[in-house]
C-alpha cells in the first residue's frame, strides 16, 4: 500500500509541475508596449490595449491616411477629441508625431492619428458608439 501512494504522490507531483510548466508562458508576463506619458496601457487577456486612463480606448478614423490627419475639426466634432502631443514630445517605436491642419501637433500609432473619446460613457457605450459611426476603429497595439 505504501509504494501505492508512494507512486500516486510522485504521480501527482510530475502532473502538476507539468501543469506549472504549461501556464509558464501566461504566468510569465509580457513587457507592455512603450506609449507616450498621454497614453496609459492596460493588461488584458489576449496582450495589452491602448487607453485613457478612464480605461476608455482611444481610436483612430478610416478618413485619416498616410500619416495625414484628414479627420479635422467638422469630422471630430465635441465627442471625438485628438490626443495632443506635449511640445517637448519625442516620438518612439511605432508612435510618432502628426501635425494637425491647425498647426497642433497630435500623437499618431503606426501612421494613423489618434483620438480619445469625450464623454461619461462606459467602456462598451464608447464602443457601440464607434461601431455606429463606422469610421472610428479601437487602437490595437
Amino acid at each position: 500500500m505504501r509504494r501505492i501512494w508512494h507512486r500516486l504522490f510522485i504521480g501527482s507531483g510530475l502532473i502538476l509541475v507539468a501543469c506549472g510548466l504549461a501556464l509558464a508562458p501566461h504566468a510569465m508576463a509580457a513587457e507592455p508596449p512603450w506609449s507616450p506619458v498621454e497614453v496609459s496601457v492596460f493588461a488584458t487577456d489576449t496582450g495589452f490595449d491602448f487607453a485613457n486612463d478612464d480605461g476608455i480606448p482611444f481610436f483612430t478614423n478610416d478618413r485619416d491616411s498616410g500619416g495625414k490627419v484628414n479627420c479635422d475639426d467638422a469630422c471630430t466634432g465635441i465627442v471625438w477629441l485628438p490626443v495632443w502631443a506635449r511640445a517637448n514630445a519625442t516620438p518612439m517605436g511605432e508612435w510618432s508625431i502628426v501635425i494637425r491642419p491647425d498647426k497642433a501637433p497630435q500623437w499618431a500609432y503606426k501612421g494613423k492619428p489618434i483620438y480619445n473619446f469625450n464623454g461619461t460613457e462606459n467602456r462598451d457605450q464608447v464602443m457601440g458608439l464607434a461601431k455606429q459611426d463606422g469610421h472610428w476603429i479601437p487602437l490595437v497595439p
